[in-house]
């Protein structure tokens, strides 16, 4: 404990009088409400430049920022409050007789309300301005006129939200004209988190308008987690600025409160996300279902260049068509996988949604279809489900998340994004067997597709369809074992892939005996060697990626 909190500490008031208020905004929106509010109370208003033009404009009585300090606003605006009347008026604490006897030599009177909300950086930041211009829009005085008003709680109360403007009021009221100690703490704790947010949000834009070079930043503070690109360039400092974007109406189970909530700094018209997905039918969104759409959007992302159909339930596909002929085809083909996996699955498209689609969409109870856009013959027919969420998103932008990071018990783990399916430079043929090229496209479509399911994760497939997926195994050979049984459909041309090595050559047996002949797998088990023997023995041919694709 420091020294002045020991001896300069003060007894914190249950209910504060509103006597006197600075305000200070930049969004005048509710401002009229509440000033004719804080005036019939008998509250003195002081304001700065634009503000008080905006009070006298009321018909309200307001005094400026410099008729109390008697110096001018100068630097084109960029010293307004920053000065002892102000801020002592602020932090003064009555309670304490040294601090009256400072306020009484200095002639500061005490405020007991703080209005202030900060220049708008981020609608700056959204019109794609000059750097030059961003900082100009950096505000200083009104985010140390929050620090300040939080800070003194005990004394003050401070409003830096629009929406809080009632919730003060209604306070006052059914307080006789005082504010209590709850609600200051409550309004004092969101002021410190606005200036966090604030200010992560200026240092991303800045990093990223300026193009600086982490170096720095990995050592001395917070940059934007999506700007780290590799697992050794993970800062030492990172802060996330997330704003609530709605309330969802519950989390995985019923009994879960959950929310969403979007990074303050996203610049959603560069990137796929979450964010900017239009969801214009049907109930709202819940937890899981965004949740599904997120794990979908991953594998729609690997396959942005085709015409692909993805059927999705529980975070894990369970069907993937691609196809030369049509999006209908493409989704017929994921379908015929697996029919009983559909039910109350989601769906996501690559490209527009056909009304011949649509007609087989509508056969079977979905939770979301999103894709770029729907025909309209296909909008009217499947806004028939009143229930039904369809949704739309930019199959061709690029995914907005460049690291990846889990909550855990009292952290988070942080890793560079899985953006690689296959690097053609690190694979190798072992094997006494090649596949040719229509076979490697399929390899390169199952690797694609496995890349996508819980491990140990095992996908069998084609050049146009997956034929079974299996995941969530604890192992490997239950996993294939799983994923050959349930297959029900011609084995011509089929191929197997694997998520991680085989460690074991038993796994080729069982794959041997249901006549496959191609694999892919990122090989590096000490078996190798082994499996490669096995696949020469049986006439498979086997490639290895040297990439492992883990999915926890």
């Amino acid at each position: 404990m420091s020294h002045y909190s020991a001896t300069l500490s003060q007894p914190v008031k249950d209910l504060v009088k509103v006597r006197r208020a600075l305000l200070s905004v930049s969004d005048k929106n509710g401002l009229k409400e509440l000033c004719v509010f804080l005036n019939k109370i008998g509250c003195q208003l002081v304001a700065t430049t634009s503000t008080y033009k905006a009070i006298l404009d009321f018909g309200l009585p307001c005094a400026t920022v410099d008729s109390i300090t008697k110096f001018p606003e100068i630097l084109g605006g960029r010293v307004k409050t920053l000065h002892p009347k102000i801020f002592g008026g602020i932090l003064g604490r009555e309670s304490l007789e040294s601090d009256l006897a400072d306020l009484k030599e200095h002639g500061i009177e005490i405020f007991d309300l703080v209005v202030c909300n900060l220049y708008p950086f981020q609608e700056v930041l959204k019109m794609g301005v000059e750097p030059e211009e961003l900082v100009e829009n950096i505000d200083i005085g009104g985010v140390s006129l929050l620090r300040a008003a939080a800070k003194n709680h005990a004394s003050i109360s401070i409003l830096a939200d629009v929406k809080d403007y009632q919730t003060l009021v209604e306070n006052i009221i059914e307080n006789n004209g005082f504010v209590s100690l709850d609600l200051r703490r409550q309004l004092a704790i969101k002021a410190l988190r606005e200036t966090a947010s604030y200010d992560e949000l200026i240092a991303a834009s800045l990093e990223k308008n300026f193009n600086v070079e982490n170096s720095l930043t990995r050592k001395l503070g917070p940059v934007r987690l999506e700007n780290v690109n590799a697992i050794d360039s993970l800062p030492e400092h990172i802060c996330l600025s997330l704003n609530k974007k709605q309330s969802l109406r519950y989390g995985e189970n019923p009994h879960q409160q959950a929310a969403f909530y979007s990074l303050s700094d996203m610049h959603v018209q560069d990137v796929c996300s979450l964010v900017n997905m239009k969801c214009f039918h049907g109930k709202e969104l819940s937890y899981n279902n965004m949740l599904d759409i997120e794990h979908i959007i991953r594998l729609a992302s690997d396959l942005n260049d085709k015409c692909a159909a993805i059927i999705l339930k529980h975070n894990t596909p369970c069907g993937v068509g691609i196809s030369n002929i049509s999006i209908s085809d493409a989704y017929n083909l994921a379908f015929e996988s697996d029919p009983v996996s559909p039910f109350g699955g989601i769906v996501c498209l690559t490209k527009k949604v056909s009304l011949d689609l649509a007609k087989k969409l509508y056969e079977t109870f979905l939770e979301v279809v999103i894709a770029p856009e729907f025909e309209n013959e296909a909008l009217q027919l499947l806004q028939k489900k009143k229930n039904l969420r369809l949704a739309t998103y930019d199959s061709l932008l690029p995914l907005a998340n460049k690291t990846i990071f889990t909550h855990v018990q009292g952290g988070f783990l942080a890793q560079s994004a899985n953006d690689i399916v296959i690097d053609k430079s690190k694979v190798t043929y072992p094997t006494l067997l090649k596949p040719n090229e229509e076979i490697f496209a399929a390899l390169e479509f199952g690797m694609t597709v496995v890349k996508h399911v819980r491990s140990n994760a095992i996908v069998l497939a084609n050049g146009k369809q997956t034929l079974s997926i299996a995941g969530g195994f604890t192992n490997r050979v239950d996993a294939v074992h799983n994923c050959l049984n349930k297959n029900r459909l011609s084995l011509d041309n089929a191929i197997l892939a694997s998520d991680a090595f085989f460690p074991f050559p038993d796994s080729i047996e069982i794959i041997h005996k249901y006549g496959i002949k191609h694999i892919i797998q990122p090989g590096g088990s000490v078996q190798d060697a082994e499996v490669i023997k096995a696949c020469d023995k049986y006439g498979i041919s086997m490639i290895f990626t040297g990439l492992r694709h883990f999915k926890h």
